[in-house]
This record gives C-alpha cells, structure tokens and sequence, in this order.
C-alpha cells in the first residue's frame, strides 16, 4: 500500500482469499537458490494454509494428499521435505506413526492450529530461521546457484560395461558369449552335456579292455572247438 495524493492509504485489490508473504525472504538467497522441486512444494504449502496462514503447523505431506498436487513420487517428495528442512523455511510439528502422519509448518508464520495434536509448543521456530541459508540477496559478483537435482538412486546393479565399438545385435560381447556357450536361459543350471564333439563308435568297440583276460575260464569254453555229434554235423 502507498500513500495517494489525498493521503489515503491506496490499496491493492486482490479477488478471493489472499497470503501475505515477507519481501525479506523472496528477495533473499535463501529463496532464490531454492531447487525447482522445492519452490513448487512451498508454494503448494502456501495452498493449503487459510487466511493469514491459519492451520500452520497441521500441514500433512502424505503422499496421497499430495499426488492430487502432482506429487506421484515418494523419492522426490521426501527429499524436497529435506530440502525445505535444510533451508529452515519447514519445521516438523508432529512425529506420525502407523496411525496417523506427520505434520508440518512454515517457519515465515507462527502456529495457528490445535496445539494438543502437535509434540512441540510456540518457540520451537522462529521466523527467521531461514536466514541460515542466506538472508541477504544475490549479487552480480556472487550469484545464486539452485541446488542439484535429485540423482535417482538405482537399485538394480549397474549393467556391463560396453565399450565404444558394440555388436551388430546391440549387445555385449559377455552376453554373446554366454548365450553361445549354454543351450539353457540365462539364470538357470549349466547344460548337462557340453558341445564337445561325439566320439566315435570305433573307438571303444576294437580296443578290448584293460581288465580283458583271454585265459578265463568262459572265455576258454566258449573259444573251445566242437566235440562229437555237433563235430560231425559241422563237418
């Protein structure tokens, strides 16, 4: 508001319900090196606050309240919450549990809420608490400089590494190499038999045994020539 030449009070209209929010902060480092991910969380903070920031400190970050704010992953979500930690612009109100979630308020506004549900008081913050983070502006000398990006954190093992040069099949060649020496799918038991080449039948059929005794008894007997009528009948 400015003062007009009558001396009046000039005032801004704004239509529906509106949030006062402190120039101090906007035009600090703190605000200005805030993460893309983290200026959207607080201003979907400012959201759900009423008039005059009234239900600070009853503020819920559940993931279902906040997929309907476009929120739909719990990574990013919970590390932009760090975030705003970090900067001293969040403060927990209320540890959650099996039964219910955690709260939250903004530090640039008092509590303004049913205190018998919260585990702190007045005092556990105060408004200045993201001056930690730079309460002066950026200059041209020192500019600000946004946090990094969320890196996702993988769970799966990293993948072979493949040189520069790959396979016309876009695959690497320890994967061609396993896939040509088994004839089962990958995971499973090594093949039973190899690819080694069939012996042949000769080998094992024209070499007699080494435990081949030609002065045995059956062999004797049945090497033995014919007697008697069956010599006859041969002859």
């Amino acid at each position: 508001m400015a003062n007009g030449r009558n001396g009046k009070k000039k005032c801004i209209a704004v239509p529906g319900q509106w949030l006062p929010l402190p120039l101090s902060f906007l035009r600090s480092r703190a605000g200005a090196e805030l993460s893309p991910h983290g200026a959207k969380l607080l201003l979907d903070l400012l959201a759900l606050l009423g008039p005059n920031a009234n239900g600070n400190g009853d503020l819920s970050l559940a993931p279902k309240v906040m997929r309907v704010r476009g929120w739909t992953s719990r990574q990013t979500l919970r590390a932009t919450v760090l975030e705003l930690t970090e900067h001293g612009l969040l403060s927990q109100t209320h540890q959650g549990s099996r039964l219910d979630c955690s709260l939250y308020a903004l530090t640039i506004y008092p509590l303004d809420c049913d205190l018998e549900k919260l585990d702190v008081g007045p005092g556990c913050y105060t408004h200045l608490d993201y001056e930690k983070a730079g309460a002066n502006p950026p200059l041209e000398s020192a500019p600000a400089r946004w946090r990094q990006a969320r890196k996702t954190l993988l769970d799966d093992p990293p993948r072979d590494k493949v040189g520069s040069s790959r396979p016309a099949t876009g695959q690497s060649a320890v994967r061609e190499q396993v896939k040509k020496g088994t004839l089962s799918r990958h995971g499973t038991k090594p093949p039973v038999f190899d690819d080694s080449p069939v012996p042949p039948r000769d080998t094992f059929l024209d070499k007699p045994s080494s435990a081949f005794n030609p002065n045995h008894g059956i062999y004797r007997r049945l090497t033995a020539k014919p007697v008697g009528l069956f010599t006859n009948l041969i002859h």
